[in-house]
């Protein structure tokens, strides 16, 4: 999920921010979306090649990365499961 201030992308909650929260004795449903988030993440556009996106994924130990458009705006948020099945579908 991302998470907006002004307009402008500040951070992501994934699946991984909240078992941590938990694990850590926090109450995700009496705390601030900052406190759990992963602030400022990194993204890729809709236009880049998925194994530029998978290696980047790799490379910073992310399984999510929000999609931006030119403007820096969120349009979509994709996986590491979405990859896997892209590359699935090329290979049949």
């Amino acid at each position: 999920m991302a998470v907006m201030e002004d307009g402008a992308l500040v951070g992501i909650i994934t699946e991984r921010d909240l078992v941590r929260a938990i694990a850590d004795g926090v109450n995700p449903s009496q705390t601030a979306a900052s406190v759990i988030m992963t602030a400022d993440p990194a993204t890729v556009t809709a236009d880049e090649d998925v194994s530029v996106v998978a290696l980047k994924m790799m490379r910073l130990g992310v399984r999510h990365l929000p999609v931006v458009d030119g403007n820096g705006k969120p349009v979509g948020l994709v996986s590491a499961r979405n990859l896997v099945a892209v590359l699935d579908r090329a290979r049949s």
